[in-house]
């Protein structure tokens, strides 16, 4: 009855690559998803400044990329959005 198996022969590199980059932009957006958290509830959780906060999450964002092997662009957006971060919070600070 095992002999009369027969393995598929379908090609399956299309299943593969969607099935690799949706597991790439989940570990993407969970990795997002917690530096976000975290940012929040160092700033408003703790009364923690927003820029030790802003700091502190940077670098969290860093050690996760480097930890779960994130390509570049998980860094440019990490340094982007602290860089955006600090530009407004000195904006915002100027007229309060």
């Amino acid at each position: 009855m095992a002999s009369e198996y027969h393995r598929g022969d379908m090609d399956v590199s299309e299943q593969e690559h969607t099935f690799s980059s949706f597991m790439g932009m989940s570990v993407w957006f969970g990795g997002f998803t917690a530096v976000v958290v975290l940012w929040l509830s160092l700033t408003f959780a703790t009364g923690m400044g927003w820029m030790v906060a802003t700091i502190i999450s940077a670098i969290v964002g860093i050690v996760m990329g480097l930890a779960l092997k994130m390509k570049a662009g998980w860094y440019a957006t990490i340094v982007g959005l602290t860089i955006a971060a600090f530009v407004i919070g000195f904006i915002i600070s100027l007229f309060s």
